[in-house]
C-alpha cells in the first residue's frame, strides 16, 4: 500500500523514500520470522543437548530409558519442556519408546535432533549398553554444535568484509 501511494507524489522528492519505507516493511516481516526461527532452533540444539547428557547420566545411574524420561519431564529445558512433557505422558500412557521418540523428532521440527533420536531409538531397539550410545550420541550432537559454531565465526567475517568491500 505504501508503495502504491507513492506513485501520488511521483514528482516530489519524497517518491524515492516512500518506496524504499514500503520495501522495509514488506521484508520485514520475513527477515524477523527468518531471525526468530534461527534463535529456536539454536535454543532447541542446546537444549537438546542438555537433556541428553542429563539422560546419559540417569540411564548410567542405573534407571531404563523411558523411567528417565518421565522422570525428567518437569525439569526446565526452555522451548524442548513442552515436546519433553508430550515425550514423557506418551511413555508413562504405554506407547513405544521408538514410537513417542519419532513423534518426539517430528514435533521438535530439528534436522539435527531428529538424527540424534533415530540413533537412540536404534540403539534402544538393539540393546546393549545403552549408557555408552547415549553419551556418544550426547558427543556426537555437541560436537556438531561446535561444528557449526565454528563455520558461523568463519563465515560472518567474511560476511563482513563483504560488506566493507561494497560500501568502499
Amino acid at each position: 500500500m505504501i508503495i502504491a501511494a507513492s506513485f501520488l507524489i511521483y514528482e516530489t522528492r519524497f517518491f524515492l523514500m516512500l518506496i524504499g519505507t514500503g520495501v522495509i516493511v514488506g521484508v520485514l516481516p520475513f527477515v524477523l520470522t527468518i531471525i526468530q526461527e534461527s534463535r529456536e532452533s539454536t535454543e532447541k540444539e542446546q537444549m537438546f543437548i542438555e537433556f541428553s547428557r542429563n539422560l546419559v547420566e540417569s540411564v548410567k545411574a542405573g534407571t531404563p530409558i523411558s523411567k528417565s524420561i518421565v522422570n525428567m519431564k518437569d525439569r526446565p529445558y526452555g522451548v524442548l519442556s513442552p515436546h519433553i512433557k508430550k515425550l514423557a505422558t506418551q511413555i508413562y500412557l504405554g506407547i513405544p519408546l521408538t514410537a513417542a521418540l519419532q513423534i518426539f523428532a517430528k514435533d521438535v521440527d530439528n534436522m539435527t535432533i531428529s538424527k540424534a533420536i533415530t540413533l537412540i531409538g536404534q540403539a534402544e531397539k538393539s540393546g546393549g549398553e545403552i549408557g555408552g550410545i547415549l553419551e556418544s550420541v550426547a558427543g556426537a550432537v555437541n560436537t556438531s554444535d561446535k561444528l557449526k559454531k565454528e563455520r558461523k565465526a568463519a563465515i560472518s567475517t567474511l560476511v563482513a568484509e563483504g560488506y566493507i568491500i561494497f560500501l568502499v
